[in-house]
């Protein structure tokens, strides 16, 4: 079936120029025909209007139609019949009928494959019945020299022609394939650049993402982090009925480290003592650099008393750590208070709290020492 088909621009025209080549090509030998069998003028008025004015008419009627691809096809329908009739009308002369039929049959089957054969035999059939019932039935099948010359002639350049249209057509499509792999290929270049560029944008995002949680200086995680974490860990293992431990850390007389040796010794000593935390902490736990010279240690799953050991094994390593800076050789202690749950507090800001004023117990005391922080402190 024909589509809905204003835009049939091609088919209308193709029909058109092929309608024109094949009533010219025809319309030689049945004029010669004609001629030679001496018919009156109303046959030859028939054949004016047939093979000259009848291809102009249904263009212009198929130009004007809304369904132009419908309508070529009904126009195809006329073809067949009248050919049929033209075949009858002049007594089924051999080479005369075999053109006529043969154009027909070729421009039904390219147009409607298989159903084009049924459609042009039944067709065709239709137009001589049509001619022999307004005129007696008469055979006359042989024609003359010239006349057999013209249909073989006009047979073999209308197939020259259909081949030439549709070669014409079929690069047309081969252009189109071309052009249609072409963007393809840019399409799928696109694409592959496109995702290119998500890549990098997720790659971005996740730097971005780490930067935002951790600390430039000492690559720890920071504050920010701390508060979108901690109350997820404390959650999880009250769901699963496991302790957790925190150690907030300070380094002592960090003040003066600044003062006399500098920021950048201090900043030196910082990322050695980042570095040791990161060493000495299992996959699970959580560093943090809390502000300034103040680091929280989160230990998950951690009792207190092994929290307590670990502290100490921490204060030790520190104590003998060497920090060098130039010709500089820099050593100091860390004070650090333990707070656990379910212990001393069962929420982030509770614990948090419980840690620091262990670590301000830890300092009033002497500093370079681990506490653990309890209620009722003594002095």
């Amino acid at each position: 079936m024909f589509v809905n088909a204003r835009p049939h621009r091609w088919a209308v025209a193709s029909g058109y120029r092929v309608r024109i080549a094949a009533f010219v090509l025809i319309g030689a030998p049945i004029g010669l025909q004609l001629y030679s069998q001496g018919h009156g003028a109303v046959l030859w008025a028939l054949f004016v209007l047939q093979f000259l004015a009848y291809p102009h008419v249904l263009h212009w009627l198929t130009r004007k139609a809304w369904i132009r691809g419908w309508t070529e096809f009904n126009n195809m329908l006329v073809d067949s019949v009248l050919c049929g009739a033209w075949a009858a009308g002049l007594g089924f002369p051999l080479w005369i009928s075999v053109v006529l039929f043969v154009a027909n049959l070729l421009n039904h089957t390219i147009t409607r494959g298989i159903s084009g054969v049924l459609t042009c035999s039944a067709t065709f059939v239709g137009g001589a019945l049509a001619s022999t019932a307004v005129i007696a039935f008469h055979v006359s099948t042989d024609t003359g020299g010239l006349v057999t010359l013209a249909s073989i002639i006009g047979l073999a350049v209308y197939l020259s022609l259909i081949g030439v249209e549709f070669f014409a057509y079929v690069d047309q499509l081969h252009q189109v394939q071309d052009t249609l792999d072409s963007q393809k290929q840019t399409l799928e270049n696109a694409n592959a650049m496109l995702h290119a560029q998500i890549g990098k944008i997720n790659d971005l995002q996740e730097k971005l993402h780490d930067q935002a949680n951790r600390d430039s200086l000492t690559g720890l995680f920071n504050r920010r982090y701390l508060e979108g974490t901690l109350e997820r860990e404390l959650a999880r293992c009250k769901r699963e009925a496991v302790p957790l431990s925190m150690l907030m850390i300070d380094i002592d007389h960090f003040k003066s480290v600044n003062d006399t040796h500098g920021h950048q010794a201090g900043d030196e000593v910082l990322r050695v003592f980042s570095l040791l935390l990161l060493e000495n902490a299992r996959a699970e736990d959580i560093v943090c650099r809390y502000g300034g010279e103040e680091f929280l240690l989160v230990l998950p799953k951690m009792p207190l008393d092994i929290a307590r050991d670990r502290a100490a094994q921490l204060l030790q390593l520190f104590q003998e750590q060497v920090v060098s800076f130039g010709d500089l050789r820099l050593q100091t202690t860390i004070s650090m208070g333990i707070a656990a749950t379910p212990e001393h507090a069962d929420t982030a800001d509770g614990l948090i709290r419980c840690a620091d004023d262990a670590l301000y117990q830890a300092k009033r005391a002497g500093r370079n020492r681990v506490m653990v922080f309890d209620a009722m402190p003594t002095d």
